[in-house]
């Protein structure tokens, strides 16, 4: 019973590190905090970008807060547009951040299509009754990495090997009886 215990905590815990890391790359929102509370005509302003890292081609999730400078209560009548500009200043990707697709309703979110490697500008730009007006950060948008895939299969390989191993202990073999004199011949 020892024995099964510790090879169901070992799957279990391996499964759970695998689908932690699933669920952090789908996350809506959240991510690394670009900017916090930049003020924006009568507004704070605050942006997150997610993954932390970005890479070529990858989706980049854009998360806007947006409060009245005054309270800090959230503004959710604003029109929030976030663009990534290239060196030259031209856009590379845009969209609306909206309230509608965010999970968390105080929030502005986007989805930008993947932009090649290089060294960019994330633009976001808000309007709204109190005023109007940009707040830009640096954006480094990495090469794609092989090590993630390095990764994958070595986790593939050893949840593998964890559940082989779990299977062979769970078999119990019948030990084979040896007799001394042939069974063809009589004893007498």
């Amino acid at each position: 019973m020892k024995t099964t215990l510790n090879n169901f905590t070992r799957l279990a815990l391996l499964l759970a590190l695998l689908l932690t890391r699933w669920q952090t790359a789908v996350a809506h929102g959240g991510g690394a905090l670009q900017i916090g509370n930049a003020p924006i005509a009568d507004y704070l302003v605050s942006v997150w970008t997610n993954p932390p890292t970005a890479r070529a081609g990858q989706t980049i999730h854009v998360t806007v807060g947006v409060a009245l400078a005054e309270d800090g209560a959230p503004m959710l009548e604003a029109e929030v547009l976030a663009t990534i500009l290239d060196a030259a200043g031209q856009p590379l990707s845009s969209a609306a951040a909206t309230t509608e697709q965010s999970v968390n309703r105080l929030f502005y979110e986007a989805d930008l299509a993947g932009v090649p490697a290089g060294e960019y500008e994330l633009v976001v730009a808000v309007s709204g009754p109190a005023g109007s007006g940009p707040v830009s950060v640096p954006l480094v948008v990495n090469p794609v990495s092989i090590w993630p895939w390095v990764v994958g299969v070595a986790a593939v390989v050893v949840f593998v090997w964890v559940v082989l191993g779990w299977r062979k202990k769970g078999k119990v073999r019948q030990p084979v009886r040896r007799t001394a004199v042939s069974r063809s011949r009589s004893v007498d």
